[in-house]
């Protein structure tokens, strides 16, 4: 058995000083851009469909089907004259995609044959007017036509939050009203899971207030019957707005991909652009910054300096990946997107660092079951830095005997996972509790990992 704790879980920690939250680096992969929908290909030949856009995906790795799967979002001109909808006077409608892979980096867009446009059915589209969809693999779920489960707006008046359910994840039933208030816009990426927490589905969803956007959530036990929405997380002002944010659960922490909306300030250089920041919460009810301001996925050119929508990540191994659509377009004029792949190892997702690299910084962790346990600590030491430990008592000033900093083992400049022992001794097996004191400098603490000795 063995319990992790990332180091900026505020349960894990007891003070710190000259220390602050970080984010690890997610890689860009050499792939991208993974697709490309300018135009929607069925493989045969291009059908002219004139995409707009293709946003928030929803990219998971089904087990049954041992594909990745990808349902995304693309608006779609229809050849119609209607000059309310676009500056070139062509209709515009919203359509739920879908792409598939074997391993997560070479996709096909499959010719599927279930909806037709344009008088043809030689495409990948799986519904038409379907605005911000969720698709979740349900291996819980006893009733095989239940086990692939939809949450998407019904873009056709009057406009709801509708779910629908699937054999085989491609053809689904009748869309059932899910009777959220009217106050959910839901033209966001409406994004679903299990909660294996609570053991409730959970949706995380769009509302504003006046003209700034907030994330809303709402539980359900049956994915029929839900909850009144309440807000979980919203930005600022009006240039920092909270757009869709799919959610994932790891080492005890959910944590949020939110995009950033930065409207209002025509003047500055990041309006009607959307960032993705990382968010955490411990509870799934209320999320916080982690290091506000600073995007998880960077603006950056070539293929995303305009706007970038995540979906939760698929675990691969000792890795997350998070696949999302980066744009050059702004968000107002949305335009050659494209699903793109950045990865990262679970451990680095969060730590904390030191703000003053010249200066000593100090961790503490909250008591600790020390008998039969050993600790690894995963982290990075900077050029001319170092970490070093100590084990208090749990009036946090007395040292164990033994375990002091004159003790401790030096850990050389290093990044990846480290174990914590003094003179080559784990934790004691006194049977009491012990506090972990960090001596940092020029470093990044990322998290801890408790395990039985063996």
């Amino acid at each position: 058995m063995e319990k992790v704790h990332v180091l900026i879980d505020s349960r894990f920690i007891r003070n710190y000083r000259n220390m602050e939250p970080v984010l690890g680096k997610a890689v860009k992969s050499d792939k991208n851009p993974l697709f490309r929908d300018e135009a929607i290909e069925t493989g045969e030949k291009d059908c002219g469909f004139g995409v707009c856009y293709c946003s928030y995906p929803n990219v998971f790795r089904d087990p049954a089907a041992k594909l990745y799967r990808c349902y995304y979002t693309v608006l779609l001109e229809t050849g119609e004259r209607h000059n309310k909808d676009n500056e070139e006077g062509h209709k515009l409608i919203t359509a739920l995609a879908y792409a598939q892979s074997p391993d997560g980096l070479e996709w096909e867009r499959p010719a599927l044959g279930i909806t037709e446009f344009k008088g043809s059915c030689k495409n990948n589209l799986l519904r038409l007017y379907a605005h911000g969809s969720s698709v979740i693999y349900d291996e819980l779920e006893k009733d095989p036509c239940r086990r692939y489960k939809l949450v998407t707006r019904d873009d056709r008046e009057p406009r709801h939050i509708c779910s629908a359910f699937s054999e085989d994840g491609l053809h689904f039933g009748e869309y059932k009203c899910m009777g959220l208030e009217d106050k959910i816009v839901g033209d966001t990426h409406n994004f679903c899971f299990y909660d294996t927490q609570t053991e409730n589905y959970r949706l995380t969803t769009r509302a504003f207030s006046g003209n700034n956007r907030l994330v809303m959530s709402c539980t359900s036990r049956d994915f029929i019957h839900w909850s009144g929405a309440k807000q979980i997380f919203r930005g600022n002002y009006l240039e920092d707005q909270s757009y869709s944010m799919p959610v994932f659960f790891y080492a005890g922490l959910y944590f949020g991909l939110v995009s950033i909306y930065h409207g209002g300030n025509m003047d500055s250089p990041m309006y009607d652009k959307v960032e993705c920041e990382l968010v955490c919460s411990t509870d799934c009810e209320s999320f916080s910054r982690i290091t506000p301001h600073k995007a998880f996925i960077p603006l950056e050119r070539p293929d995303n300096d305009g706007c970038v929508y995540c979906s939760a990540p698929v675990e691969w191994k000792d890795e997350l990946w998070f696949y999302y659509t980066g744009a050059n377009g702004l968000h107002s004029g949305f335009r050659n997107a494209a699903l793109q792949l950045a990865r990262i190892k679970k451990a680095f997702l969060a730590g904390m660092g030191t703000i003053k690299g010249e200066q000593d910084a100090q961790l503490q962790t909250i008591p600790l079951e020390a008998a039969g346990q050993e600790a690894y600590l995963t982290l990075k030491i900077d050029s001319g830095g170092w970490v070093a430990a100590r084990l208090l008592e749990t009036d946090g000033v007395t040292t164990a005997e033994g375990y002091g900093y004159q003790d401790f083992d030096t850990i050389p400049i290093y990044e990846g996972e480290w174990k914590l022992t003094w003179n080559e001794k784990a934790f004691p097996d006194s049977g009491k509790k012990y506090i972990i004191e960090f001596q940092v400098c020029k470093a990044v603490l990322y998290q801890l990992r408790e395990v039985e000795k063996q």
